[in-house]
């Protein structure tokens, strides 16, 4: 099984079938297929070797789909790296994770290392940049691993989560038994392909389905891309929701549309209703996480259900637990464990393989949840201190670091506001140093917007007199 063939069959059985619409126009399956060749023989002359990790970040669409199948091509380990990421930020993935190479589109700075020009028939405008040949294989203990993605887990610690290409192969097939997508589909794209590529982008291409990507989030262009493609299914958060809800416009979705699904955080009962009544499209949540995929997801019964995230698909079980891991009844709130095809292989860094971390087969997902009479689920709210921002998981103690790290500030405490479209937005307060009192609210935010993707800077942040501790001297929340 290999995530790389995906593309070569649907280059065979679909030539001429559109494969993604992005801002270069529209390109078909065959020429796609030629275009990752391509690359993947200029990476075979690069030494690119199988085991090797190698970073890809570009802007969505075909350069990062090229880049990301090129260097599976050659049996890599690819590590999606987010394009707005700041320099800082990827210095610190690149320590836990270190890379032979980097492959991007140029649309973020430029990694320190020896760039080679890469031929670019198709026009992707994609760079190599070496940073260490002699690097030792970026997941020694696991055998045929594709990807590794940095999550926080369920502890806010971050780790990196290790798919192999069975892995990511059995979760997009136990996905699309629920979601039904066929080549048929035309899929409006808007979320990072960093994050959702491994499971999401993957198993649109295996189907045959068209990948049109949306020029930004905004609800206008979600629309207007739409109606100008003919768009069959739409893949947004609950933020582009509450944004397309709040649209003046008079414009609606084309009669084409008639699935749209909610995923990233928990969707509010009204906004689905809210969106129906306007769209008269049902929206459907979908529960996804990185160490196990899409496994739960609420199609048949979003209108009459918009509450719940639903029920596990085909060959998935979900079970709610208390502290001891034991079975609650129906009703009562415990976390979320699941269990089924295409959980991830193991843990980057400290290493640890699945088997270690699974209780007797269940992966405990960190969420909330409680079954109703009916059995669907039902998200009531987390177990870590993971802030939701416009679709993105931010953790306070990556912003509190980098606050602490201000010369005036003394201690920090981060923690999350509700937003009327954001769903939730970061506020910080900060205790300033003894003889720091000239710093202003502005110049320790310009602090954070040079070291901090834009979804992690605060939205607010006030300067208080004093941050209280505990005895052993953690700041206090709450």
């Amino acid at each position: 099984m290999n995530v790389f063939e995906t593309l070569a069959r649907s280059a065979r059985h679909w030539p001429a079938r559109t494969a993604i619409i992005d801002a270069g126009g529209p390109l078909d399956y065959q020429s796609l297929w030629r275009e990752v060749e391509a690359l993947r023989l200029q990476l075979d002359r690069l030494d690119v070797r199988a085991g090797q990790g190698i970073g890809v970040r570009a802007r969505n669409g075909r350069a990062f789909v090229i880049g990301a199948l090129a260097a599976l091509g050659c049996g890599a380990v690819i590590m999606p790296i987010h394009h707005q990421m700041k320099p800082d930020e990827v210095s610190d993935l690149l320590a836990q994770a270190p890379l032979c190479a980097i492959l991007d589109d140029g649309s973020g700075p430029a990694q320190p290392g020896k760039t080679v020009p890469l031929e670019n028939p198709g026009g992707n405008g994609l760079r190599f940049t070496r940073l260490d040949n002699d690097q030792p294989p970026l997941a020694p203990g696991i055998a045929d691993a594709a990807f590794v993605r940095f999550t926080s887990g369920t502890t806010g610690a971050a780790k990196g989560v290790v798919l192999t290409h069975r892995d990511v192969l059995e979760r997009t097939h136990a996905a699309n038994s629920g979601l039904g997508l066929t080549g048929a589909d035309k899929i409006l794209w808007v979320l990072p392909m960093a994050y959702h590529f491994y499971v999401s982008i993957i198993l649109y291409l295996e189907v045959g389905a068209t990948v049109i990507v949306s020029a930004d989030y905004l609800a206008g262009s979600l629309l207007d891309t739409a109606a100008k493609h003919q768009a069959t299914f739409l893949y947004i958060t609950p933020m582009h929701v509450r944004m397309m809800i709040s649209d003046q416009s008079g414009r609606s979705l084309p009669p084409s549309l008639r699935r749209v699904m909610s995923v990233s955080a928990k969707l509010h009962p009204q906004s689905a209703l809210d969106f129906l009544t306007k769209y008269q499209v049902p929206v459907a949540q979908g529960y996804g996480i990185i160490e196990v995929g899409l496994p739960i997801q609420n199609i048949a019964e979003a209108v009459e259900h918009p509450e719940a995230i639903g029920r596990p698909v085909a060959s998935f079980a979900a079970k709610i637990v208390n502290e001891s891991v034991n079975p609650l009844p129906d009703g009562q709130t415990g976390q979320l464990a699941v269990r089924g095809p295409g959980m991830f292989s193991g843990y980057l860094n400290p290493p640890r393989a699945r088997a270690e971390v699974l209780h007797d087969g269940w992966f405990l997902t960190g969420d909330l949840a409680h079954r109703d009479s009916g059995g669907r689920i039902v998200l009531d709210g987390r177990t870590t201190s993971v802030i939701h921002v416009a679709g993105h998981k931010v953790f306070p103690e990556e912003v509190a670091a980098v606050l602490d790290h201000h010369p005036a500030v003394l201690r920090s405490r981060v923690s999350a506001r509700p937003h009327p479209q954001m769903g939730e937005a970061i506020h910080a307060d900060v205790q300033l140093r003894p003889g720091q009192a000239a710093a202003t609210v502005e110049d320790i935010l310009a602090f954070c917007r040079r070291r901090l993707s834009s979804q992690k800077v605060p939205a607010s942040l006030a300067i208080v007199a004093e941050i209280s501790t505990t005895s052993s001297g953690k700041v206090r929340h709450g």
